[in-house]
């Protein structure tokens, strides 16, 4: 902007002006261009998010349906193996384990639906503990009546008795049926009612071991309370107890063992899980996923071994005290079969949950617990069979072994009720016109 001319008097001619860039200009549009380019970013990886989302879903139920093709397939076909074998004693507990199976399976389904049921009615979402622990035993009570003028009226101890041949071995079979599979809905009421007050001692493993002998001692008097009154009632008409009624006393007092058998073990193997892994269970014996694949194999290899040492002192027990009770020893053999199963079952869902199921839940993982449980199972019977043969054991031994049978039995069916008790939850959640517990009532 000087003063200065040129010579010859004129001014030079100005250039022209281009004001330069301002800084916070340039700041403006290179914000600006980064916001758009980040709005598409992010518009790309919405729309693309559901189609990995979804392929992914897809994926998963892809894995589980061909898992549970090729399991259920070779799953019959070792069933029909099994049960065409040609050693007579294999085929039968292949048939003792299928009819065991399709009993606990259709036991807890039925159970955990009359549950629902009535946990719906009685209990709120807030429910206090004592009400929660009312409702279960008023409902394992009503299960074990329910149990006890069933096998009346079909033994024809209360009402018109079988005449003939031919009615009494109907009755039989009848008798046989009812008092398996009542006595297992039975059973698994009185899981929930002693392991509703299990959750309600105070969380030291001590505590949670003193269930286990109260839930003896109340059934076996339950028990021995309805041994006064089938005898009562079987003495009441003629002063003689006939073939039909020593029938219905000979089914109720083994089913009230069963009873017994799957109270006791479930709530002992509920205590050991809690002083090998420091978390209880919850009453259905469910943890969280976390819990679940956290355990070390030191973990599970211990509550296997505490499985395998219920058998073991068992037969001790067999070998050096000779003395036999009517009540308690088959009581005791039932609790430490169904002891020993629990065990196996367990230790596997730890095993499987912590090497191959870290991050995938649902349905999948039911199944291959269940395919697995079958196989190991499966294959113990196998050997315990061929330990039944052997000439060294003796009457009670075998006893043992076959009471080790039926519980794994018992095992598998409670294998495949948890499969598919996925499954029905996953079904019953799409279903709104009527409740869950109704609609899981319905399909068992």
């Amino acid at each position: 902007q000087g003063s200065a001319r040129e010579p010859g008097g004129t001014c030079p001619a100005d250039p022209p002006r281009h004001p330069a860039p301002h800084p916070q200009g340039l700041r403006t549009t290179s914000m600006r261009a980064q916001a758009i380019r980040a709005l598409r970013v992010l518009v790309a990886l919405a729309l693309a998010a559901p189609a990995v989302a979804e392929e992914a879903e897809v994926s998963q139920a892809n894995l589980g349906i061909a898992v549970m093709l090729l399991g259920s397939v070779g799953f019959m076909m070792g069933l029909f193996y099994l049960v065409n074998l040609e050693d007579h004693q294999l085929r039968k507990y292949s048939w003792q384990v299928i009819s065991s199976t399709i009993s606990i399976f259709s036991a807890v389904l039925l159970f955990q639906a009359v549950n629902g049921i009535a946990e719906e009615v009685f209990l709120g979402e807030d429910a206090p503990a004592v009400l929660r622990l009312g409702v279960s035993v008023v409902h394992m009570l009503v299960w074990f009546l329910f149990l006890q003028l069933a096998l009346a009226h079909i033994s024809g101890a209360i009402g018109a008795p079988p005449k003939g041949e031919e009615q009494l071995e109907q009755m039989e079979l009848q008798l046989k049926c009812w008092a398996v599979l009542l006595g297992h809905i039975t059973g698994f009421a009185a899981i929930n009612a002693f392991s509703t007050f299990q959750q309600q001692v105070p969380r030291h493993w001590w505590a949670t071991l003193f269930v286990a002998p109260l839930a003896w001692a109340v059934i076996f008097a339950l028990g021995k309370i309805t041994d006064a009154f089938r005898t009562h009632v079987a003495l009441a008409d003629d002063g003689e107890i006939d073939e039909a009624e020593r029938a219905w006393h000979e089914e109720t007092e083994e089913t009230e063992n069963d009873v017994i058998g799957l109270a006791v073990s479930f709530t002992i193997v509920q205590m050991l899980r809690f002083a090998i892994s420091g978390e209880l269970p919850n009453v259905e014996g469910e943890e969280s996923e976390e819990a679940e694949s956290s355990h070390s194999d030191l973990a599970t290899f211990g509550l296997l071994v505490a499985g395998v040492a219920f058998a073991i002192l068992e037969g001790i027990r067999i070998v050096f005290i000779k003395m036999q009770f009517k009540r308690f020893t088959p009581q005791l053999r039932n609790v430490v079969a169904m002891s020993f199963a629990w065990c196996l079952f367990f230790s596997s869902q730890w095993f499987l949950s912590a090497h191959f199921f870290r991050d995938t839940t649902g349905m999948t993982k039911a199944l291959v617990l269940a395919l697995f449980v079958t196989a190991v199972a499966l294959g113990m019977i196998i050997i315990l069979q061929k330990a039944e043969e052997l000439d060294e054991t003796d009457e009670d031994i075998d006893e043992v072994l076959r009471a080790i049978v039926l519980g794994l039995g018992i095992l598998i069916g409670f294998a495949w009720e948890r499969c598919f008790d996925v499954a029905v939850a996953s079904i019953t959640a799409r279903v709104h016109f009527v409740s869950p517990a109704t609609s899981k009532l319905g399909m068992a």
